[in-house]
This record gives C-alpha cells, sequence and structure tokens, in this order.
C-alpha cells in the first residue's frame, strides 16, 4: 500500500481542569467562563481552529490561531466537552463548572493513526445497503470514513457561523472534434457561503431559465459540508478505493455511489483525502443516469480541489466541469465537448474568524 500506520486502541485523550488558584489566566477572568487550549498529545503544538463544543446549549466555536477557546455566561454544572480536528481522534470528557470560580481546561488530542492494509478494497459500484459503515464491525474503516464526515462539517459550520463573499473566475470553452476552440467567454461571479442548496434524494437537477428565458436543466453539485448531510449518507454508499500517489502526496480515495432505490438522477464519484493530514484535498462527481435526466448529453463531470485557506480551514481554490453532447454527425464542426473552469480569486470574511488578523485573502 506504500503508505500504514498502526491503530493505537482507546488511549484517545487527556483533559486537565485547573482551578482558579493554579492559573493566573483563569484568575483574571470572569466566574462564569470556561475556557481553554487544544494541543497535541505530547503537549507541544497548538491546534487552531479545532471545533470544540460545551453541552448542554453553550454551543460550538472554533478555537483561535493559538489553539484557546472560551465559552462565557456558563453556569454551575456539570457539561460534556467535546473538542474535534481533521486528523486527531475526537476528544469527549465531562467537566465540572464550580459557582463562582472560573474553569480551565487543557486538551490534548491524540493523531489519528489508522492500519490501512487492514482495510479492504472495494470496487464494486452498486449500492444496495446505504449508510455509513458500522463503527463496531469495521472500526478502521469507519475512523476513516469520519474524517470525510469531519472535513464536511468543519466546513458547514465556517460558512454558516464566519460566512464569507468568495469571488471566482469562471470560463466557458466550447470544442470541436479536432479539438479546436469554438467558443470561449469569461467572467466574474461572486457567492455567499451560507448561501447554498441542500442536497435532497434524486433531486439534484432543477430547470431554470437561461438565455432568451428558455428552460434548462441546472445541476446542484453538492458542496463540501453535503459530506456530513444525513439524508446524503443514508443515500449513498462508501468504498474505500486504496490509496493513490500522485502530485508528489499520497492520498486515500473513496467512491460513493447512490442507492439503488433512487430511480431519478442523483450523484456518484470519489473523494481524496490526504494521508498525512486526512485533509480531503480533491473530490469528482458526476451525474447518474444522464440520458434520462438530460437528453442528447452523454455525460457530465466535474472536479473540485481544495486549499488551506487558514489552518486546517479549506476553501474551493479550482473547480473543473466537463459537459460531453451525443455526436451529431448532420451537424458542421459539431461541439463534442464543453468545459467550465473556475478558480478562486480571493475571499471576504464577513465575520472574521478567531484571532483572525485580517478579513481578506
Amino acid at each position: 500500500m506504500g503508505w500504514v500506520q498502526r491503530w493505537t486502541g482507546r488511549g484517545l485523550a487527556a483533559i486537565v481542569a485547573l482551578g482558579a488558584a493554579r492559573s493566573g489566566v483563569a484568575a483574571q477572568q470572569r466566574p462564569d467562563v470556561v475556557s481553554g487550549s487544544v494541543r497535541t498529545a505530547d503537549g507541544r503544538a497548538k491546534v487552531p481552529y479545532a471545533l470544540v463544543e460545551l453541552d448542554p446549549s453553550r454551543g460550538r466555536q472554533f478555537t483561535d490561531d493559538s489553539g484557546t477557546f472560551r465559552f462565557s455566561a456558563v453556569p454551575p454544572g456539570r457539561y460534556r466537552l467535546v473538542a474535534r480536528q481533521v486528523g486527531f481522534r475526537p476528544f469527549d470528557s465531562t467537566v465540572v463548572k464550580v459557582a463562582g470560580t472560573p474553569l480551565a481546561v487543557a486538551v490534548e488530542l491524540q493523531p489519528l493513526v489508522v492500519e490501512l492494509a487492514t482495510i479492504t478494497i472495494t470496487t464494486t459500484r452498486e449500492c444496495a445497503a446505504p449508510g455509513p459503515p458500522d463503527s463496531a464491525a469495521a472500526p478502521q474503516l469507519a475512523a476513516l470514513l469520519g474524517q470525510i464526515r469531519e472535513n464536511a462539517e468543519r466546513y458547514a459550520f465556517l460558512a454558516d457561523s464566519y460566512p464569507f463573499v468568495f469571488r471566482l473566475s469562471r470560463t466557458f470553452t466550447d470544442y470541436d472534434i479536432a479539438g479546436r476552440e469554438v467558443y470561449a467567454s469569461t467572467d466574474t461571479i461572486r457567492y455567499l457561503s451560507s448561501s447554498r442548496v441542500s442536497y435532497r434524494p434524486g433531486q439534484v437537477l432543477s430547470m431554470s431559465r437561461g438565455a432568451e428565458h428558455k428552460l434548462s436543466p441546472e445541476i446542484h453539485l453538492p458542496t463540501l459540508s453535503d459530506f456530513a448531510d444525513s439524508a446524503f449518507q443514508a443515500n449513498h454508499c462508501f468504498y474505500y478505493a486504496g490509496t493513490v500517489d500522485r502530485d508528489g502526496g499520497t492520498y486515500v480515495r473513496f467512491d460513493f455511489v447512490p442507492s439503488q432505490g433512487l430511480r431519478t438522477p442523483d450523484i456518484e464519484g470519489e473523494v481524496y483525502l490526504d494521508a498525512l493530514s486526512y485533509q480531503i484535498r480533491t473530490t469528482t462527481i458526476r451525474l447518474t443516469r444522464v440520458a434520462r435526466a438530460m437528453p442528447g448529453l452523454l455525460s457530465t463531470s466535474s472536479t473540485i480541489t481544495f486549499a488551506e485557506l487558514y489552518p486546517n480551514i479549506l476553501i474551493l481554490r479550482r473547480m473543473e466541469g466537463e459537459l460531453v453532447p451525443e455526436p451529431h454527425s448532420d451537424v458542421r464542426s459539431p461541439v463534442v465537448r464543453s468545459t467550465e473552469l473556475r478558480q478562486l480569486l480571493d475571499v471576504h470574511f464577513v465575520r472574521p474568524l478567531p484571532g483572525m488578523r485580517s478579513t481578506e485573502h
């Protein structure tokens, strides 16, 4: 397989609660504050932009660029503290907030290690039993697939809680059978991260009015957050397809296929995780049942590449789409391939991330 890590078992994380008398920082804080830091298991490296949740009812937040977090107006009581980051085992423990005393917490995260060689490579394209794998029956596979969800949930929380506007260049090009460009146009579009269409099983197509107000089918490509959506998971199977070496790195590949129970067009494709960080780097998406959905079209696909905007904060960097129509022998110089290229130009955060020094990138 080329890259193997060892499974570490159940000793996953450690937590230390420090009273106000032992922490100068805590002593200076309001008595209703629960704060702390998230670091790696050896305590040496900070973990910026980890997701920390305090239940019940205190919500969740990103740590800042120094790995620290702070919950205010926390009543006395017992709370469940959860900290998660891509590439680490989730931390889950109980803390007790004492009346009149701030609570400072030190969280240490253990790196996720998976023995890839023990996971069965699957080549099937059928999906008779959709849904996530059983964590008891296939713990390594479930842990690895959980990293896809972790990436997706982080992006969904980022887009909703720290909305940003991103600007993309967009280039459309048509090619004839000789590979010559017969049409090309370029424009710029702006998106608000929180404005997105949620996945609905078998309803990835809709009709929209384009040029000359004619109705035409529009494909709703899933965003990164859709991989964490319960409806998406419940209607797709995820298969481990091994590792791939390319572009100077090693990537873990998962294929996803829609349920056989869906009789209308949906989406299938591949997800590539960085084998060291477990961050999603690339996804490839294809429309199923293309001829039924869009008569006159042979295939449609899109490849989306993600980049790290800030530590552990991913954003779409590039999207390459392709449409292949059915051939028409009676048309002179017919279009045999149409492409769309989107590239990120800049990002502006409406609400800055914790510790962010600038809203521009």
